[in-house]
């Protein structure tokens, strides 16, 4: 049966998500309007947050947490390569979620920063970028990440699915490169030295695909981090103390592509410590339905077997009341 991935796998494998787990916070904005510019020293387009009339500066109208308020920004982001127009699909879901955040800095913003600070910039790598766009964020880049992105999906569908015609569409889709015949050769050698079947040959170079793609991007948009009780940026002396027991594990993200990947990481991670539906195979997800909001003594049972009454009754037919007949 072919695994497509919703929203409650997102969610269920979202470690923020489950008994109020204590994270530092990753804010994002999204502005008023947003305008497409041309790099005047590159041939490329690129997107930034347009100014409000008469201003400088954008008007932002949303702040928000992605890894708390949008465990499925993963799934959205990737499905945008699906659509009828690509185009219009992107600039909705920029309008709704903001840019990526693949400027650094945007230089119209900073151009009285000090060469000291610029120093800084050089030897340390940015903790945030900026999602006020700039020219980084160039359409094309855009685009492009939108549709490895999706790639990276459906391998990994198809990878749960063991959906063999699925795989070697996912894999052997470049014929006009001329590595078509030479992956295939080289996958039915390794079927060969192995001792093992096709389909978990196929199953293997989809996940080694997988991984390349999200492990590079967790390590140069997302970061591990400590969270801890807040405390006041200015020296307040009624401040909480700190004890090592207030300390818990925790991750950040440098933007917005960053969450997106950082989700998938999650999902990928999380295979084998979560549970799934009996009959469909979906992971059970044990977040709450609105993030961070637990009823008091409603949390969702740890013990469950199926996704929902559906399910549970699907599976009930087809392997009591139908065998029997």
């Amino acid at each position: 049966m072919w695994r497509r991935m919703n929203r409650e796998d997102l969610a269920g494998s979202n470690p923020l998500l489950v008994d109020k787990e204590r994270h530092q916070p990753f804010y994002w904005r999204v502005y008023e309007g947003y305008e497409i510019l041309s790099a005047e020293d590159r041939d490329f387009d690129y997107l930034q947050a347009a100014a409000r009339k008469g201003t400088q500066e954008p008007e932002c109208v949303k702040v928000y947490n992605p890894l708390i308020d949008t465990p499925h920004l993963f799934l959205e982001f990737a499905r945008l390569w699906e659509q009828k127009d690509e185009s219009s699909a992107l600039m909705d879901w920029i309008r709704r979620y903001g840019l990526l955040g693949l400027t650094q800095r945007n230089p119209q913003y900073c151009r009285e920063r000090s060469s000291w600070a610029r120093f800084i910039d050089s030897v340390d790598p940015p903790k945030r970028y900026d999602d006020r766009g700039g020219p980084g964020d160039a359409f094309d880049l855009i685009f492009a990440e939108a549709e490895e992105t999706n790639q990276a999906l459906i391998l990994y569908e198809a990878a749960l699915s063991r959906d063999v015609d699925k795989l070697e569409q996912g894999l052997f889709w470049d014929e006009e490169l001329g590595f078509v015949e030479d992956r295939r050769l080289y996958l039915q050698e390794k079927a060969l030295a192995t001792g093992a079947d096709w389909t978990d040959v196929l199953v293997d170079s989809a996940l080694t695909q997988v991984l390349e793609f999200t492990v590079s991007s967790v390590h140069a948009f997302a970061y591990p981090d400590i969270a801890f009780p807040y405390r006041s940026s200015i020296d307040d002396r009624s401040d909480p103390l700190l004890t090592t027991d207030l300390f818990t594990q925790s991750w950040g993200a440098r933007n917005l592509i960053g969450a997106i990947h950082l989700q998938f990481f999650w999902l990928l991670t999380s295979e084998r410590s979560l549970s799934r539906c009996k009959y469909c195979g979906r992971i059970i997800s044990y977040a709450s339905p609105l993030p961070g909001r637990y009823v008091v003594g409603r949390k969702p049972r740890r013990d469950k077997q199926f996704c929902d009454s559906r399910c549970r009754q699907n599976y009930h037919y087809h392997n009591r009341i139908k065998p029997g007949r």
